[in-house]
């Protein structure tokens, strides 16, 4: 059974990519404000390819800052050209090691959403965290020396829940650690507002109105990694953003990137 799986996935992966290369070599970006969002790295090849997806990039779009795409979609703008901006997921060290640096190269920054419990885990913590939560083994945490670091570099930092939970439980006082102490134990460590955050694993399944009201109670802006062609989600308290890798083709990043955007 584990075989007929592997294989499964592995013919899955290749069908989709050999699709995405298809309908990507036929698509470019469209004007829009579009947030992209990864978490990884492949290291046997990075971290040249998301410099090389940028440099790209930048042929086909605007890069911005993400505190002003953020804007620009609460004040529904339709810009005449298509924008990117982005953010990371999890908080893995490649966030400081290949991801800012090479923004940073493009004259932009983005928000790095993490999970104080993991920034501050131990050996065993971290072992658990890579291989049953967030399923990607090997990683490391960046610690809080390199957030403030990446902070004072002009990028945001945001909440992403204690222990990269997932936020349709029915439990309030659960809901309420995750959701608000992750809050709190940023702006102890970065003494500065964290005004962001986004909810782990981004299916619109994967969060409830009690939890997307905890969390818009305690932060200005929530999102999700959802419904890519719509702006919001959830009574347009979400903000949307679009799943992909920076090991990813840019064909790939292309395909998602031709979409009609709506608010």
């Amino acid at each position: 059974m584990d075989n007929y799986n592997s294989t499964y996935f592995k013919l899955r992966t290749l069908a989709r990519a050999l699709v995405l290369n298809i309908l990507g070599s036929f698509s470019k970006p469209k004007a829009g404000i579009h947030i992209l969002n990864g978490h990884r790295i492949v290291d046997e090849i990075e971290p040249h390819t998301f410099a090389s997806l940028l440099d790209e990039l930048s042929k086909y779009v605007k890069f911005v800052r993400i505190e002003d795409a953020v804007q620009m979609i609460l004040n529904h703008e339709t810009p005449c050209e298509p924008l990117v901006a982005f953010t990371f997921d999890d908080g893995f060290m490649e966030c400081y090691d290949v991801f800012a640096p090479v923004l940073e190269k493009n004259n932009t920054n983005a928000l790095f959403f993490i999970n104080p419990n993991y920034v501050d885990g131990d050996n065993s913590y971290i072992d658990n965290f890579n291989k049953n939560i967030v399923l990607t083994e090997g990683k490391s945490p960046m610690r809080w020396s390199h957030i403030k670091e990446l902070a004072n570099r002009g990028h945001i930092i945001g909440a992403h829940t204690m222990d990269h939970y997932m936020i349709n439980s029915d439990n309030r006082q659960i809901l309420e650690y995750q959701i608000c102490r992750c809050k709190e134990i940023i702006q102890e460590e970065l003494k500065a507002p964290c005004e962001y955050f986004a909810f782990p694993y981004g299916k619109l399944s994967q969060a409830n109105m009690m939890s997307i009201d905890i969390a818009c109670k305690k932060y200005k802006y929530v999102f999700s990694q959802s419904d890519y062609k719509h702006y919001f989600s959830f009574n347009g308290l979400v903000i949307n953003r679009r799943h992909f890798e920076p090991f990813w083709p840019v064909k790939h990043v292309f395909y998602f990137l031709s979409c009609n955007k709506t608010y």
